[in-house]
């Protein structure tokens, strides 16, 4: 399977799973890192990973507006920016698309190991 499509999946389960409680949160997020782990990165790839995941959890225009909005806020993203892109994106998230799926894309993107 690959990576995207991988990532289009747990973004599926996250949207399916409308309001989970904290156990059912914590569990799914531990599941999703699993599979997801992955290092030494790009920034490109990074992003386009997160993008993937963020797609079905809240639709492609405003994945992008968030990740557009989230650089900003960073001054751009490169492997030493990437941490508070994620946090500012994870923010953004939780804001419009639920504090699960903030909680899912701060920890998918801590995940990743950014060069």
């Amino acid at each position: 399977m690959n990576w995207e499509m991988a990532l289009q999946q747990e973004g599926a389960r996250w949207r399916a799973a409308s309001s989970p409680g904290s156990a059912d949160v914590d569990r799914m997020l531990r599941g999703t890192m699993q599979r997801l782990e992955r290092s030494g990165l790009r920034t490109e790839e990074a992003l386009a990973l997160l993008g993937h995941l963020l797609e079905p959890l809240c639709g492609r225009s405003a994945a992008e507006s968030a990740m557009a909005a989230a650089s900003r806020r960073c001054g751009g993203v490169t492997g030493r920016t990437w941490r508070a892109f994620v946090a500012s994106l994870s923010e953004l998230i939780g804001s419009f698309c639920g504090m699960a799926a903030g909680r899912l894309i701060g920890q998918a993107g801590l995940s990743l190991e950014v060069a």
